[in-house]
C-alpha cells in the first residue's frame, strides 16, 4: 500500500514537471510569466544557501504559530462554554459569524494603523481569520462525542461539567487535532495576505521584493517553499494524531 503511495505521488509529480517542462522549453511561454523548471529549482537552491531566506522563513513560522495558538485558545474555550450552557452558545455564536464571514483583508488597514507593520498586526490578521473557522469546526467535532455518549452521561447522572471534562474533550480531541490540520492551512493564506500589505520581513515580503524586480523564478522558488512547508505540517500533525490517539479511525 504504501510503496503503491509513493508510486503515484512520483507519477503526479513526473507529469506535472513534464507539462511545466513543456509549456516553457517546447512550447516557449516566455520566463518572465512561467520560468523553466532548472531555472526554478536552480533559484530554489540559492535561496536555501541564503541567510535571508531563513530569517524570512523563521519571521514567517512565528507569526504563524503564534496566532495559531492565540486562536486556539480563544476558539475553544468558546467551544466548552457553548457546550455548558445553549443559551451563551447562541450568543457566542453570533458574534463568532460576524467575524466568520468578514473578509480578513478588511482588517489589514485597522490592525497597521493600530500595530504598526511589526509582527503583532500579521499575529493580529492570523487570529481574525482562523478563531471564527475554529470555533464551528471544533465544536462539531465535540458536538458529535456530546450526542453519542448522551445515554451514557444520563444514566451516570453526571454535571454537565463532568461530562465535558471526563467524556467530550477527551473523546474529541482527535477530530479537534485533524480540524487544526485544516485551520493551520488557513493561517499560512492569512499570513502571506498581510506580510504582502506590509512587512519587512517574511516570505509575503520575500514574494512582493521578488516581484519588484520580475524575479519570477524566486517567486515561484518561494511558491513552492510554502507549499511544502504544508505538506510537511500537516503530515507531522496527521503522524502525531495516529501515534496519540491509534483507536481514533
Amino acid at each position: 500500500m504504501r510503496l503503491r503511495k509513493v508510486s503515484h505521488i512520483i507519477l503526479l509529480i513526473s507529469t506535472f514537471t513534464g507539462i511545466w517542462y513543456f509549456l516553457t522549453d517546447i512550447y516557449g511561454i516566455n520566463e518572465i510569466f512561467l520560468p523553466t523548471p532548472v531555472k526554478t529549482f536552480k533559484a530554489l537552491f540559492n535561496l536555501l544557501i541564503q541567510s535571508d531566506f531563513w530569517v524570512d522563513l523563521g519571521y514567517s513560522w512565528y507569526r504563524v504559530l503564534l496566532g495559531f495558538v492565540i486562536s486556539f485558545c480563544i476558539a475553544y474555550p468558546i467551544v466548552l462554554l457553548s457546550l455548558w450552557n445553549s443559551t451563551l452558545r447562541d450568543t457566542l455564536f453570533y458574534i463568532v459569524e460576524f467575524f466568520r464571514y468578514l473578509p480578513v483583508p478588511v482588517f489589514i488597514p485597522i490592525t497597521i494603523l493600530w500595530f504598526g507593520i511589526e509582527d503583532m498586526s500579521k499575529i493580529v490578521i492570523i487570529v481574525l481569520g482562523t478563531f471564527a473557522q475554529m470555533v464551528p469546526m471544533f465544536y462539531d467535532s465535540a458536538a458529535i462525542i456530546e450526542k453519542k455518549y448522551a445515554s451514557f452521561n444520563y444514566a451516570l447522572k453526571w454535571s454537565t461539567w463532568d461530562y465535558i471534562k471526563s467524556i467530550i474533550i477527551k473523546g474529541s480531541a482527535p477530530g479537534i487535532l485533524d480540524s487544526s490540520r485544516i485551520c493551520i492551512g488557513w493561517a499560512w493564506t492569512y499570513l502571506i495576505v498581510a506580510e504582502i500589505a506590509g512587512a519587512e520581513h517574511g516570505i509575503g515580503y520575500a514574494l512582493i521584493r521578488s516581484q519588484r524586480y520580475l524575479a519570477t523564478d524566486k517567486i515561484f522558488s518561494y511558491i513552492i517553499t510554502i507549499g511544502l512547508i504544508g505538506i510537511l505540517t500537516d503530515r507531522t500533525l496527521a503522524y502525531l494524531r495516529l501515534k496519540i490517539y491509534p483507536w481514533y479511525k
